[in-house]
């Protein structure tokens, strides 16, 4: 898949995400991690034909990994910003303006970590064919903690 493709889908995927991340939505407490799955095995199939034609170097690999981990942490702190309550006995949640900032802070620092690995030999379109992989990371992380914030606020009921 050429990187133009790539970076079109990415920001298709980002452009739902956020349109989704601020409209109210019953938290399905039970799951409800399809869409991440499906990410991360899309993830997977844009980033192993660039990886296996060029392995990256150490330098590469570990910057990739701080990606993935940068994504870990905003998914966490989005969590955190997203606001929860109780409606018709469900748990509803809609992600804030602070939510939405740190969605595009994320994105855009996942970026700079391409860019920088890009400058340390990394293979060409390496950073357009792991933004859905990036995407399935943060976004896992982001629903794991909303529905253990969503048991929470249920049993204070």
């Amino acid at each position: 898949m050429n990187v133009g493709v790539n970076v079109l889908i990415g920001l298709a995927v980002l452009a739902l995400l956020l349109w989704r991340q601020l409209q109210p939505r019953r938290v399905r407490e039970d799951g409800g991690m399809r869409l991440t799955v499906i990410l991360l095995v899309v993830g997977v199939f844009q980033a192993y034909p660039v990886l296996s034609g060029h392995p990256p170097t150490t330098v590469v690999v570990l910057l990739l990994l701080a990606g993935l981990v940068s994504g870990a942490v905003f998914g966490t702190l989005r969590a955190y910003t997203t606001k929860l309550w109780i409606q018709d006995n469900e748990v509803w949640r809609r992600g804030t303006w602070v939510t939405l900032v740190l969605w595009l802070v994320a994105v855009g620092l996942h970026f700079g970590i391409d860019y920088l690995s890009e400058q340390q030999g990394a293979p060409a379109g390496l950073g357009s064919s792991t933004i859905v992989l990036y995407l399935a990371v943060t976004l896992g992380i982001q629903r794991f903690i909303t529905q253990q914030r969503a048991v929470q606020v249920r049993s204070q009921v």
